[in-house]
């Protein structure tokens, strides 16, 4: 079947102008997806060589399309880059434009070599993609239909760059060829097109997963909040049952907070919940998990760990906390907590999650006392 090369420059003008449409909308949307900007200007940038190849012919306007072309595919790696959090380099996209133009100026001598160069010159930066995507987003369901997508397209440019090198020496003839060019023009419109919808459902990724971080975690402290504990809690629960193994939460609770807020400002009280968090962070075991349940409230919960160990983590807090007064604008305010300790165990009529309502009340307990630091329970 053949296929006309005009037609498929025309879809691939459609094709890239309506992706442009997408991530300028995305961009305007949605700031925050920085990457998004520069994949609208790849896009925009591979609408322009169309009209530059179509009207070039040979020579300077053509050459130029091409540079254009393997210039887009850079500039969609970049934003690649930036999307996993690190910097757009305009020297790599200058670099890629550059060496295209030279190379075709100096090597670009009949259509074959034309061919030859520009089918390398796109290759290059979509593999550089494939290792981007493959370093930073495996396991990523739009990570990977991202990954399949450059691999269609270099596989016809691939196709593109080895028929040509066979016509150069004439291993092939031009007839030969194009019964099968259009096909690798093919692979390159529906690599493109399978690129995007991947791009797509990494950005849609990502704002799930920060839809999920913003309601499991204290936007003040950075901690898990009370929703993000209970997850974390089951999660512990069935590990403890498969080991045997019990646990421990820890309930801390400011002391007259609202004093804090009243005498020094509420910012000042922010400023005691981050120095709480701080604090306990630095006594807790590494997979150990400290959570913000809300207010002045607070909760450690402690895996595998016995309750004689799990006093000493909170005596080592309560003396150090003790000791270690809030710094707020050259003063010291003195803060102080109540601690109340539950131990877990898997054969136990309590979930864990219910063993926190107990914690909590001990907690309670003690404040309502209001003469012990520290209070336990079975």
């Amino acid at each position: 079947m053949q296929l006309d090369f005009v037609t498929l420059y025309v879809i691939i003008l459609l094709n890239s102008a309506s992706f442009a449409v997408v991530w300028l909308l995305f961009a305007y949307k949605h700031p925050s997806i920085k990457a998004a900007r520069y994949w609208l200007a790849g896009l925009l940038m591979s609408c322009c060589s169309g009209p530059l190849l179509f009207l070039g012919g040979a020579g300077g306007l053509a050459n130029m399309g091409l540079a254009l072309v393997a210039g887009s595919f850079a500039i969609m790696w970049q934003g690649l880059e930036v999307f996993y959090g690190r910097r757009f380099s305009a020297a790599v996209v200058g670099a890629v434009l550059a060496t295209t133009w030279a190379a075709l100026a100096a090597f670009g001598y009949s259509q074959i070599t034309i061919n030859i160069i520009a089918a390398i010159s796109q290759i290059v930066p979509l593999a550089m993609a494939v290792a981007t995507l493959w370093r930073h987003g495996r396991g990523s369901a739009g990570a990977s239909v991202a990954i399949a997508a450059p691999a269609i397209a270099i596989l016809g440019q691939s196709g593109e760059a080895v028929s040509n090198t066979l016509r150069l020496f004439g291993l092939l003839s031009t007839d030969s060829y194009y019964d099968f060019a259009a096909w690798f023009l093919v692979c390159a419109i529906i690599g493109g097109s399978i690129w995007h919808l991947g791009f797509l459902l990494m950005v849609v990724d990502q704002m799930r997963s920060n839809l999920i971080k913003l309601a499991t975690s204290d936007d003040l402290t950075g901690l898990p909040n009370r929703r993000g504990l209970r997850e974390k809690m089951l999660i512990c629960e069935k590990s403890a049952r498969h080991t045997n193994t019990g646990a421990v939460l820890m309930m801390i609770d400011l002391d007259k907070f609202k004093s804090i807020n009243d005498r020094y400002g509420h910012a000042a009280g922010d400023a005691a919940l981050i120095h709480i968090a701080n604090l306990t962070r630095d006594l807790l075991r590494a997979d150990d998990i400290l959570a913000r349940l809300g207010g002045d409230e607070f909760c450690a919960l402690l895996p595998d760990i016995d309750r004689s160990e799990a006093v000493r983590i909170a005596q080592r807090f309560t003396d150090t906390l003790a000791a270690t007064p809030l710094k707020w604008k050259g003063r010291d305010v003195p803060v102080s907590a109540s601690v109340g300790i539950t131990e877990w165990r898997p054969g136990g009529r309590l979930s864990l999650p219910e063993s926190l309502e107990r914690a909590d009340e001990r907690m309670f307990g003690i404040k309502r006392s209001n003469h012990a630091a520290l209070a336990l329970s079975a």
